[in-house]
């Protein structure tokens, strides 16, 4: 059986998963780290997809380390947002990125994870004080992901520049992170909604007053951000990529997220206490009246109900207001506590001049041996197999067309390596269209094949 973790290993990549500060970032010790919770993440994946024990949520949950997760991601964000851009006005033209893209892949990571695990009520319950952290985080990621689409962000990733600079390119990446850790918010912000009975009153108070989430989802609803129109057709997001899509009704799995999250907060009678409909919000959610046509019930019955309430809450006329009475209220630690080190490590500026040897070095050697680490980590080499894996399974599933030309062999094609010429069972994991013999084959040949792919992809 293929893993990314063994069973014998899972205990010490989980214990390895530590805080760290901002000023900490890219050190080795971070990348051994980062490298751990990168196998956690695909092991997490494949656990999925194959219907398995889902070992590493449990070893995630039982450890607890969630709230360091989090921790995490909320570093991250700090780096990305106010150390980075110090980091390039220190040099605007880096030599290499691919560190850069590093740290911003580990927050994508860390939040798979916890999608992974807040998808279980035992993930939820061991959040305890961290979840006031983790619902401001999530509601500032799906706003992000609102303010991309609003700005054009699907209508310029459909036009992609082979020729477009380091800087362009990074900037666009960054712009993909956002976007897929956006949706996997609104998921956890959907787990947080289902279980808010486990939570505290300041966390109830968090997402339903501070940041609003019923008003936050409704805007997602109506944004449709896992949905794009290309010149290929209309293309939905479905497991961490565009797919055409020939029925524009069907319901996809960050759609189905928002709608239930809307749900959870607004028929939970507890909740609703701390809510006050007042004439701005309703109006907001009559929004939804017009989006929930009979398609939409038929793929997801539990929606009747919120229908129900809504057309009620039409006739009914705006209610009357609420008295709060809540005087004292915990607030979010783990974002504050690394601000405080952050001050006490002289700023973010200060910072970026000490990371400078480390993001921005033109050592050659340095960067190569990074880089064969790193490419290690990620695993590459199985990711292609288990994709190669999937692509046979499927083929062997449809009959095989007949060809009376073929002299009665039936046997499969034979494909050649685009790079030596060496008889090849891998290939491009982007547009399948060339085949190779090795890795080290197929990054040979990237600097000829990117334009082809990319066009392929647009």
């Amino acid at each position: 059986m293929v893993n990314f973790v063994y069973p014998e290993e899972l205990y010490m990549f989980v214990e390895s998963i530590r805080p760290f500060e901002v000023r900490d970032v890219g050190s080795s010790k971070w990348l051994e780290v980062h490298e751990m919770v990168i196998k956690l993440s695909q092991q997490a994946a494949l656990e999925l997809a194959q219907n398995r024990e889902e070992e590493v949520k449990e070893f995630l949950i039982s450890r607890d380390k969630l709230r360091l997760l989090i921790h995490e991601a909320y570093c991250v964000t700090l780096w990305k947002t106010r150390v980075l851009p110090h980091l390039l006005e220190i040099d605007p033209n880096p030599q290499a990125t691919f560190l850069i893209y590093t740290v911003l892949y580990h927050e994508a990571a860390v939040v798979a994870l916890l999608d992974v695990c807040l998808y279980h009520p035992s993930g939820c319950e061991t959040l305890q004080e961290s979840v006031l952290d983790l619902v401001d985080y999530c509601a500032q990621a799906v706003a992000q992901v609102i303010g991309l689409v609003s700005m054009g962000y699907h209508e310029n990733e459909s036009k992609l520049d082979v020729d477009e600079a380091v800087l362009t390119e990074l900037e666009r990446q960054k712009r993909d992170l956002i976007y897929k850790i956006g949706l996997r918010c609104i998921s956890i912000l959907n787990y947080l909604a289902d279980n808010i009975e486990l939570f505290h009153l300041s966390a109830k108070r968090r997402m339903l007053v501070t940041h609003d989430i019923p008003w936050l989802m409704v805007d997602v609803l109506c944004f449709r951000p896992w949905q794009r129109k290309t010149s290929k057709g209309l293309q939905k997001f479905i497991d961490e990529k565009w797919t055409n899509v020939d029925d524009v009704a069907k319901i996809v799995k960050p759609e189905a997220q928002a709608w239930f999250c809307v749900r959870q907060l607004l028929l939970n009678g507890q909740a609703m206490e701390h809510y006050t409909l007042n004439e701005s919000r309703c109006k907001q959610l009559y929004k939804l009246l017009g989006l929930m046509h009979e398609t939409l019930l038929d793929q997801l019955p539990p929606l009747i109900e919120l229908k129900q309430f809504l057309s009620r809450l039409t006739l009914a006329g705006t209610p009357g207001s609420k008295s709060d009475t809540l005087l004292l209220e915990d607030i979010p630690q783990i974002q504050e506590e690394l601000m405080k080190e952050v001050d006490r490590d002289g700023g973010f500026y200060q910072i970026a001049q000490a990371q400078d040897s480390v993001f921005l070095s033109k050592n050659k050697n340095d960067i190569c041996a990074l880089a064969t680490r790193l490419s290690s980590a990620y695993g590459t080499e199985l990711l292609c197999e288990l994709e190669q894996t999937i692509d046979e399974t499927g083929a062997k599933e449809e009959p095989a067309p007949s060809d009376s030309g073929a002299g009665g062999d039936g046997g499969s094609a034979e494909h050649h390596c685009a790079t030596c010429q060496a008889k090849a069972k891998k290939k491009c994991a982007n547009c399948k269209q060339v085949h190779y013999c090795s890795r080290d084959c197929q990054l040979k040949d990237w600097p000829k094949h990117k334009a082809a792919c990319m066009k392929d992809e647009s």
